[in-house]
């Protein structure tokens, strides 16, 4: 039995539908795929609504479906896009940090999505950890390599 009702499920997915967008688009890089990231990610936690135990672990839970579903789409991506036709994929994120999201948006992949999670989601380095399958020791050392490459790019 579920800790979560449907009414709960709709209210938290709408109040973290921007956060999940964010971390979507920092894998992906592409407007369209993160919303289908997003989309398929909604549907994915509904039907395994039942294994939530704990409503206070839902953000958590679902920002971890967002960026395993993100991953699979860049990797289904990655072997069917051209290299030539990348930047048409490259969207502009429009929020009040747009420039440092734009530079954030430049480092590589595996150091962006800690970062994201890390400053943008303020989420603890445990829960990075739980989200993306990875050890903590790895989070903060992908999270320490992230911000040097800020740093060259500031």
């Amino acid at each position: 039995m579920s800790a979560i009702d449907n009414e709960t499920f709709a209210k938290l997915v709408k109040e973290y539908t921007p956060n999940l967008y964010r971390l979507a688009l920092g894998i992906l890089h592409n407007s369209d795929d993160a919303e289908d990231a997003v989309a398929e990610s909604i549907l994915k936690a509904y039907e395994k609504i039942h294994t939530l135990r704990n409503v206070d672990s839902f953000r958590a839970w679902i920002m971890r479906i967002v960026a395993n579903e993100a991953k699979y789409i860049y990797a289904k991506n990655k072997r069917s896009t051209p290299i030539e036709n990348v930047e048409i994929y490259m969207p502009e994120f429009q929020d009040e940090h747009h420039e440092l999201w734009d530079i954030v948006m430049d480092i590589d992949v595996a150091y962006r999505e800690v970062i994201i999670l890390y400053f943008y989601e303020q989420l603890s380095i445990k829960e990075i950890s739980k989200i993306l399958h990875i050890p903590e020791g790895t989070v903060k050392s992908r999270l320490y390599r992230g911000k040097q490459q800020l740093k060259t790019y500031l």
